[in-house]
């Protein structure tokens, strides 16, 4: 979602299930023939995602951030949905403001909502309702960040087991990349053959972009 975003896409519209994904393409295909939605008319749209970490049959893009580029998603919608990401994306859908984060955006994100005057909560989506240290890591980055910024963990002791995670792992001798690749959805990756995407993914900053979610209409575009 970042890597869209931050490649020029006009938005990306996640979606719960492969089959809201390609009914919501449908309803926009739609609507682009009305009055109220010509803005559509020049906006290719496409479906991207994955389910089991490999390409839905039918998509044009699977999870890869390396297949987001500008040649590929700039000026077009990208409808969305991933086996985990999605659904955590709308189950926090009544936050004030919902940003997507990752180490590939981490100051940027961190930096949007330091000073916000809520509380911040960082909500990692794991596997199927399980723990995956590949989440735990870069929200454990996070509180760090907000930490040195002047946030105030709170009495829970789940940000300081992340934080925890994040400070063992970027002093280990494989460092981050390795504790990724020893996290479950690092091994995943490896055994579909995607290295080059975990290595892109332990990666600090290299998107410094800050897509937010709008609950209201459906889409994520840049904040920043």
């Amino acid at each position: 979602m970042t890597a869209a975003i931050h490649h020029e896409a006009a938005c990306v519209v996640p979606t719960l299930t492969v089959e809201d994904a390609i009914a919501a393409k449908a309803k926009l295909l739609a609507r682009s023939g009305s009055p109220s939605a010509i803005h559509l008319l020049a906006v290719d749209i496409l479906l991207g995602g994955e389910r089991g970490g490999v390409l839905v049959p039918g998509f044009d893009l699977d999870n890869s951030p390396l297949k987001y580029t500008r040649e590929v998603v700039g000026g077009k919608m990208v409808v969305f949905t991933t086996s985990n990401g999605t659904a955590t994306l709308l189950h926090a859908r009544h936050a004030n403001m919902i940003v997507v984060g990752s180490f590939a955006n981490l100051s940027a994100v961190c930096s949007a909502v330091a000073d916000r005057p809520e509380p911040v909560h960082i909500v990692a989506a794991g596997t199927r309702d399980e723990i995956s240290l590949d989440d735990i890591l870069p929200a454990g980055a996070m509180v760090e960040r907000l930490v040195k910024a002047g946030r105030q963990i709170v009495s829970d002791d789940s940000a300081r087991v992340a934080l925890a995670c994040f400070q063992s792992a970027a002093l280990s001798s494989g460092g981050l990349l390795g504790a990724m690749r020893s996290s479950r959805g690092g091994r995943g990756l490896e055994k579909l053959g995607l290295g080059a995407d975990l290595e892109f993914c332990s990666k600090i900053d290299t998107l410094p972009t800050v897509p937010r979610f709008d609950a209201a209409t459906g889409l994520i575009e840049r904040l920043a």
